[in-house]
């Protein structure tokens, strides 16, 4: 498989270097959206990955984490039966269980932030993804330490209109979805798209007979309306409700497709999210936005820990066991957001446009978890119960200066303040405050001296709260005979620390062959203080639970690399490669069983493939019909680890 390595870096460095080729076609222009104006791709000055409507479609793609894949150095992680966690150059989650989380990825639906609910990235009638690799503290602060994804539905129209898509597979698939647009007054646009998605999935369960113990039953509903009040005022509302009920049986005992649990988990989650957001221009001075938002969202995900059933357990073991786990998180969060925008001639300090902007958010959290098991070994049945709530409010301020330096240079800078207070109690007994003061910023300088093209150097600084390991804390305490080592190494990280990153970050981009070819190359290096990585500790007999430390230092470096090569009118060529280097800083643990101390220090971090490519081509056959083929491919070390290949896909637009 390694072989695809050097056909990935030699499609990526010819396309660049096949300078005589002329096409008869030339690339649309793509604009990003995520950041404080929008701006042409090519012309943005960050590591960014726009996935447009072209892109969703070729790859028939009913959620994100079908599309992640095309992206360099990003990543996902399942942890039920979406990928609810993505990763940016090897930092993300991965998991949650127990304990309250907060996002290394920022992710926003419609300017509505969903950070931690990837469950709700359905796809229809999506616009596009864009992807900002790096940290984005001044416009996203804490959520978005390595990155963050905007996703941007179609917007309203002042012509009437409307989609319709229905289609149907294998294993039980199909999906129905439809989209009305139009103008019902002179000054008001709207909006309105529905889709469901349903699948029996690929697991059969032989002990229950049944085939969809590994479902996806998902459904989506978006409004949105427009009104342009005055020619200085307008209004934007946006209402989403989600209703996803998807059944989680995923892990088999013999690496098969047949998982034969006795109660087979669930991934639910139904989210109502609404946005306010006006734009005025009245004044000479600033353009001025507000934002209010607000997201409630009942989530419940559970398994069948055993993944087997009682017949099966006693077959493959001495003794026999069940077990059953469910998390359930009401999420009520609202935050506003107050942007003040230069106009042009209101420029500062020498010619620099500006943002200026406050933002206050609160979230609260509440856990009902409970566990049962029994088996021959410790008996029962056994019910376990917890519950907790945590609660997070945060205050910024936040600033972007941005300076023409001449006819080819411009300086960027951006700075957030921002201050979290976190309260954190549950059921056994843990209850604990905790606050910070935290910043973030860039500092960039570009150059666009060449035909095309755009040359740039950033520094910039991202973070991530602090959070509360009640977990394992409340097992101490709840367990009076925790051995004193134990306990004591626990509760000394009863809290663990805010991270701070510094990424060093020189990139390349441009458009070329008479605006046929789009080419951009990244280098990258991120200089990890207090990095938050999860352990997890024996209480013995055989009990384990996980807990975040900090680890001092670590670093994670690379490269990426983005082309697509319009060759002819109707054939599209177009590669990803992503280099990934990463390593853990000083890290000793210790060895429950023999109480030796173990050096993990320059480990590999968890989950970040060394490689990973994606590669294709779509041939346009007439105006509604298409015809693609790509592969995805990420390596860890030398072996590949994931392997997507999507070898014939025909789309019919109608």
């Amino acid at each position: 498989m390694n072989t695809f390595l050097p056909t990935a870096l030699t499609l990526a460095i010819a396309t660049t270097l096949a300078t005589t080729a002329v096409a008869t076609e030339t690339l649309p222009v793509v604009s990003v959206t995520a950041d404080f104006r929008e701006v042409e791709a090519l012309k943005s000055a960050t590591s960014i990955s726009i996935i447009d409507a072209q892109t969703i479609a070729r790859r028939d793609a009913k959620h994100i984490e079908q599309i992640l894949n095309t992206a360099p150095n990003v990543n996902f992680s399942s942890g039920a039966s979406r990928g609810r966690f993505p990763q940016i150059r090897g930092i993300g989650e991965r998991s949650q269980f127990k304990d309250p989380l907060d996002s290394s990825i920022g992710m926003t639906i419609d300017g509505i932030d969903y950070s931690g609910l990837g469950l709700a990235s359905v796809l229809f009638d999506t616009e596009q993804v864009e992807i900002l690799r790096g940290p984005q503290g001044t416009q996203y602060g804490s959520s978005a330490m390595a990155g963050a994804i905007n996703i941007r539905s179609n917007q309203p129209s002042a012509e009437f209109g409307g989609v319709i898509s229905a289609g149907f597979g294998n294993y039980g698939s199909y999906h129905t979805g439809l989209a009305l647009y139009g103008a019902p007054t002179e000054n008001t646009m709207g909006r309105l798209s529905l889709f469901k998605n349903s699948s029996d999935g690929f697991i059969k369960n032989s002990y229950l007979q049944k085939d969809n113990t590994n479902n996806i039953d998902e459904q989506i509903l978006k409004a949105q309306l427009q009104w342009h009040l005055s020619d200085q005022f307008s209004l934007g509302l946006v209402a989403h409700y989600i209703n996803a009920d998807n059944g989680y049986n995923a892990f088999a005992l013999d690496n098969s497709r047949n998982i034969p649990a006795d109660n087979p988990g669930h991934d639910r989650q139904e989210t109502t999210a609404i946005s306010l957001k006006s734009h005025w221009s009245g004044h000479s001075v600033f353009e001025l936005e507000v934002t209010l938002s607000s997201e409630y969202s009942n989530l419940e995900y559970g398994f069948d820990w055993d993944w087997s059933n009682p017949i099966d357990s006693t077959a493959n073991s001495s003794y026999a066991y069940n077990g059953i786990e469910n998390n359930h998180r009401d999420r009520d969060g609202a935050a506003l957001d107050v942007r003040f925008i230069s106009k042009p001639g209101s420029e500062v300090f020498g010619g620099a446009d500006w943002v200026f902007g406050l933002y206050a958010a609160k979230r609260d959290v509440s856990l009902s978890y409970s566990d049962s098991y029994e088996d021959d070994w410790v008996g029962g049945p056994w019910l376990s119960t917890f519950s907790s709530d945590f609660d997070t409010q945060r205050e910024a301020t936040y600033g972007q200066l941005n300076w023409p330096l001449g006819a080819s240079f411009a300086l960027s800078t951006g700075l957030r303040l921002e201050r979290y207070d976190n309260r954190y109690r549950d059921s056994v007994g843990v209850n604990t405050k905790q606050q910070d003061n935290l910043w973030g910023g860039n500092i960039t300088l570009s150059y666009e001296g060449f035909d095309n093209s755009l040359l740039y150097a950033t520094i910039a600084r991202g973070y991530k709260i602090g959070g509360v390991n009640g977990q394992a804390v409340g097992k101490v305490i709840e367990t009076p005979s925790t051995p004193a080592p134990i306990a004591d190494f626990l509760l000394a990280r009863a809290n663990f620390d805010a991270e701070t990153l510094i990424n060093y970050e020189l990139g390349l981009k441009g458009s070329y062959l008479n605006n046929s070819l789009d080419f951009a190359i990244t280098a990258f290096y991120m200089d990890r203080n207090q990095m938050q990585a999860n352990a997890w500790v024996l209480f013995p007999p055989s009990e384990w639970k996980s807990y975040i430390d900090n680890v001092k230092t670590g670093h994670n470096a690379g490269v990426e690399v983005e082309t697509r090569w319009q060759a002819t009118e109707t054939l599209t060529l177009f590669a990803t490669l992503g280099l990934l280097d990463t390593e853990l800083g000083q890290l000793i643990v210790k060895d429950v069983d023999t109480d030796a101390l173990l050096n993990q220090s320059g480990r590999d971090q968890a989950h970040a493939p060394r490689y990973q490519y994606n590669v294709g081509m779509n041939i346009a056959l007439s105006e509604t019909l298409s015809y693609s083929v790509e592969v995805d491919v990420k390596i860890a070390s030398t072996f590949p680890i994931v392997t997507m290949i999507n070898p014939m896909v025909m789309n019919c637009l109608i």
